[in-house]
């Protein structure tokens, strides 16, 4: 990520985001619900089969997850976007989808209590950061709050609490999948936080806020509430 002080709607890069995901639902509902003697050949071995209530059930969350990004990038996400930016979450982030569903499309028993947790923690997930979220822009909207840093909210248990969510909201989604090789995206997506966004983000956070930032980040957990 790019952390710039700069605002713009950057409509065409989150269009680019947008059309990327939209195109990787489709696919992925074409290849969940037709049957697979009307799928095009070049994608039967690709059918989405197994339990139906798994599939249904993680591409409902999948949708919940693109109502959510509508939502963070023409709402909430108020700096601009550079293309570098879309570039990169395009390359990676509409794979992660389909790839989801068909490693849980290859489980054939009914849903359980593994997969209900899992929910759950997708909707704990997507709580963390939506709210967070949210809650932030409306404080931003207000102009004497412009040259200060947010720390209310879910933000005064954790600096980068919304990166939890993700990590949180992804993990929901393996188990709902059933499959603990998927544990490998939200511990991917925590290494990269960890290793390169959250450096980068305090390094733009504390030039742009100074001793206001320090004093926050010296009082407040990284990522993890009360552990780090």
């Amino acid at each position: 990520m790019i952390f710039r002080d700069k605002h713009e709607k950057s409509l065409l890069p989150k269009a680019l985001i947008i059309s990327a995901m939209t195109a990787s639902l489709s696919i992925t509902f074409y290849l969940t619900f037709v049957p697979e003697k009307e799928l095009f050949t070049w994608l039967k071995p690709y059918k989405i089969a197994g339990d139906l209530y798994r599939n249904s059930l993680l591409l409902s969350c999948f949708v919940v997850y693109f109502i959510r990004l509508l939502f963070t990038l023409f709402i909430f996400y108020r700096r601009k976007m550079h293309w570098v930016e879309a570039i990169v979450i395009t390359s990676i982030m509409p794979f992660i989808i389909p790839y989801m569903s068909f490693i849980g499309g290859q489980k054939n028993q009914r849903i359980g209590s593994v997969e209900i947790i899992g929910a759950v923690f997708f909707w704990i997930g997507s709580y963390l950061n939506s709210r967070s979220e949210h809650l932030r822009s409306i404080w931003k909207q207000k102009k004497e709050n412009a040259e200060h840093i947010y720390t209310g909210g879910l933000f005064k248990y954790a600096i980068h609490i919304n990166y939890l969510g993700d990590i949180i909201l992804f993990a929901g989604l393996a188990m709902v999948a059933n499959s603990i090789k998927l544990f490998t995206i939200p511990g991917s997506m925590a290494l990269f936080f960890i290793m390169v966004l959250i450096p980068l983000k305090e390094r733009y956070l504390e030039k742009k806020y100074g001793d206001e930032f320090r004093d926050y980040k010296s009082n407040t957990k990284k990522l993890i509430p009360f552990i780090f």
